[in-house]
């Protein structure tokens, strides 16, 4: 079976064009929305486009992706505007301009369940009315900087501290290369190649055991692709994403959580947590997954969307 995928894009309050990619009849029985992580963009879910079709039916599910400002092939995020609650607005508009009013599915990958999380915090009504399930793939409630990032937990008090000044500087070296030799797309090959060449570092910290090459294939050239400002930008946002209290609005409705056993940018305790704190939800780990479950573990989260799915459409 051929997926057809249209790609279109939605305008934000405040200027910013968001590309949308969907699938599927506009008046099929439930929507799955698909969001993607920190330095990701619509790629990252290629295999739940192609396969939540051949799974439910062509007719009985709309798929439906975008990229977040300052990632894909979204614009640039504005100065002033890398926070998850901005997330969070780009999301409703996305909802109200292209999803539509039937039932929803929310899959959250990372940085896409911070999103979540930060919507049911400000519009906790939108739960059981519209978003009917929702799963959580490899994210966090908060205490993001206790040992996440491969980094030692007797060094989080610093990390809490260094790491967000550290990518700041680091993003704003690189766009200032970049504005000295006028040429953008040097300054991107550039990128790519550091990332080519650190590609076994990469691999240990994003990925788990047993990856398809062409998965971090993908997942390097995403990386490679985001500005400076919006990769250090969005780190600080998500160091300081804190709404364990936001959980419970999610009560209302099934989730999945799922998270790899390998995750070393984000630990199992994140998915543990969660769980404890959402005692209705479902968990799921994967033995040897590391953070990008979704490309490490296709089948398994596919087969838990098409769950949630029949769950919300019946």
């Amino acid at each position: 079976m051929t997926i057809e995928l249209e790609r279109s894009g939605v305008t934000t309050p405040d200027g910013v064009r968001l590309n949308v990619e969907t699938t599927g009849p506009v008046d099929a029985p439930v929507t799955v929305l698909l969001v993607h992580g920190w330095t990701c963009s619509t790629r990252s879910w290629h295999n739940q486009v192609e396969d939540l079709p051949r799974i439910l039916g062509p007719d009985a599910v709309r798929v439906v992706s975008y990229d977040h400002r300052g990632h894909g092939r979204s614009d640039a995020a504005p100065p002033g505007s890398m926070r998850i609650e901005q997330l969070a607005d780009d999301l409703v508009t996305v909802l109200d301009t292209v999803v539509g009013d039937g039932p929803v599915v929310y899959a959250g990958h990372s940085m896409g369940g911070m999103t979540l999380m930060a919507l049911a915090d400000a519009q906790p009504d939108l739960f059981g009315s519209r978003i009917r399930a929702a799963a959580l793939v490899s994210t966090s409630s908060g205490h993001i900087a206790e040992g996440a990032f491969g980094i030692p937990r007797r060094l989080d008090p610093a990390t809490a501290v260094v790491a967000p000044r550290a990518m700041k500087l680091v993003s704003a070296r690189i766009e200032r290369r970049a504005a000295a030799k006028r040429a953008a797309r040097r300054a991107l090959a550039s990128r790519a190649l550091a990332a080519r060449l650190q590609r076994p570092a990469l691999q240990q910290l994003v990925f788990g055991k047993k990856v398809d090459p062409a998965e971090v294939d993908l997942f390097l050239a995403d990386l490679a692709a985001v500005p400076g400002p919006s990769y250090g930008g969005f780190f600080e946002a998500i160091l300081q994403h804190e709404r364990s209290h936001a959980l419970k609005v999610l009560d209302q409705v099934p989730v999945e959580i799922m998270h790899g056993t390998r995750d070393r940018l984000l630990p199992p305790r994140h998915a543990n947590r969660m769980a404890a704190e959402l005692p209705t939800a479902r968990l799921w780990m994967y033995p040897g997954a590391g953070h990008m479950l979704m490309q490490e573990r296709p089948r398994d989260v596919t087969h838990r969307l098409a769950s949630l799915a029949r769950k919300a459409s019946a």
